[in-house]
């Protein structure tokens, strides 16, 4: 996978190493909260329009990232969306579900199979 090709709905590593579903395309972080970042010179050094993505690690949380920090790895799966779901919060889950309409249902109809 190229940078062209992170969009919603794929899975990311940043340069923490932390593995997570591309959950939409946020605006520039504010100057302030840039400044504290850890990485502060590396971030700097991006363009001021590189376009930042919202990230669901798949152990819970929400991250900004610039894009050129983020490494497409693949299309989420099923079992990376059900990760995802299990460590995220409700707000996660939600988002998760409008992502992954497909995997709500085939969650939907594993739960009628087994009941």
């Amino acid at each position: 996978m190229t940078v062209e090709s992170i969009r919603p709905g794929v899975v990311v590593r940043d340069d923490h190493q932390r593995i997570g579903i591309v959950r939409q395309r946020e605006p520039r972080p504010a100057a302030k909260w840039l400044s504290e970042l850890e990485h502060v010179e590396q971030v700097a050094a991006l363009p001021v329009d590189v376009a930042w993505w919202g990230v669901l690690p798949l152990d819970g949380g929400y991250v900004l990232c610039p894009e050129p920090l983020l490494l497409p790895l693949r299309e989420a799966t099923y079992e990376d969306f059900l990760a995802a779901v299990d460590c995220g919060n409700e707000s996660a889950r939600r988002s998760l579900a409008d992502l992954f309409p497909q995997y709500v249902e085939r969650v939907k109809a594993s739960a009628r199979e087994q009941s």
